[in-house]
Formats: structure tokens, C-alpha cells, sequence
């Protein structure tokens, strides 16, 4: 690991939430190579060790600019790769780069859907963001047929703001987004 920064490592009952590393490239590939975990995200399965290597490298470009943190989700029982979680620091649109908001992203692998694990882990990450940042508000922008996601937020406080519409362009098509919002003092 990189000694400029100190990875925010985090615990649950069940979960182990840690830095992704060049160890983890294999599980990694074969999570975002899912087209399951793919399809509500604007981009392509992962195809290769090097693309694989690009999102760990992502993770670790956040936290190294202080912009954020990329959590691998691990079972605690067995090491399991579960999926990921994420925040991104976001600025202000006003130049004054006035950061106080975040939009977090998280995605499981299929076989551990349901089970609650994601709403663990956002139960952990949530309070890490609340009291380890400047941020106030969290945001989280969802597909509007991606019920399971949708029910993630809801499950961790966050209220339905809108539909963001055409929010998203892939592949020539147009994509309506849901914004949610948490606000610290919730």
C-alpha cells in the first residue's frame, strides 16, 4: 500500500470492507466481467487483467487525491469477494471547489444479492463519510428499473428526490436516473 494515505478499512458483523489491491485483480476481473453486475452501469463487462487493474488503480487514485475511497466487500468468514463500495467527493459547480456533497455507488455479485450485505456495508460507509469528511450530503443516482439498488437507499434513510431525466447516454440510448439524498443531520 501506498504510504502516503492510510486506507479507512472497515468492520461489520459479517463484512470486511478494505483497500482493493493488484492481489485482488482475479476476483475483481471476474466481478465486473458479470454482465449481471454490468447492466445498469454505463459501461462494458470488464474483459481483462488490465482493465481490472484500472478500477482498483481508480480506488486508489481517490483516496490518494483525497476525493474518495473504493472499498472491496469481503466476507468475513470465508475472505469472499462480495462486490464494492465507493464514495466520490463531489465540488460545487460554482468554481469555488466547495466541497460538502458525495455520491455513493456499490455493486454486488449476483449470487450474494439479497441477503442484506450491501445494506451492511452501506450501514458502515455511511457513518465513515458523515464523520471522516467534510461531507453533508450523500447522494446516490440510481437506474429507475434497478429495484434492488433502489430499495439499498432507501433501507440506509436516503429520500427520493426526482427523476433525473435522460440523465445518461449509452450506447445511443437515453437513460432516466433517480437522485437520492442524505443529509448528516438525518
Amino acid at each position: 500500500m501506498n504510504s502516503t494515505y492510510n486506507f479507512p478499512q472497515l468492520e461489520t458483523k459479517r463484512l470486511i470492507l478494505r483497500e482493493l489491491t493488484h492481489d485482488d485483480i482475479d476476483v475483481v476481473l471476474k466481478h465486473f466481467a458479470d454482465e449481471e453486475v454490468a447492466r445498469y452501469q454505463d459501461a462494458h463487462p470488464t474483459r481483462s487483467n488490465d482493465e481490472a487493474k484500472e478500477i482498483i488503480d481508480w480506488g486508489k487514485g481517490l483516496l490518494e487525491h483525497k476525493m474518495g475511497a473504493l472499498w472491496g466487500i469481503f466476507r468475513r468468514e470465508d475472505d469472499s469477494f462480495l462486490g464494492q463500495i465507493n464514495c466520490v467527493l463531489r465540488a460545487d459547480n460554482n468554481f469555488t471547489m466547495n466541497v460538502h456533497r458525495a455520491e455513493i455507488g456499490y455493486d454486488l455479485t449476483p449470487p450474494y444479492w439479497g441477503k442484506g450485505y450491501m445494506s451492511e456495508a452501506a450501514a458502515s460507509v455511511i457513518p465513515y463519510i458523515f464523520t471522516g469528511t467534510p461531507i453533508d450530503r450523500i447522494e446516490g443516482i440510481v437506474h429507475t428499473e434497478n429495484i434492488r439498488s433502489h430499495k439499498v437507499l432507501e433501507r440506509a434513510g436516503f429520500q427520493k428526490e426526482g427523476v433525473l431525466r435522460n440523465y445518461v447516454l449509452w450506447e445511443g440510448e437515453y437513460w432516466d436516473m433517480v437522485l437520492y439524498s442524505l443529509l448528516k443531520q438525518e
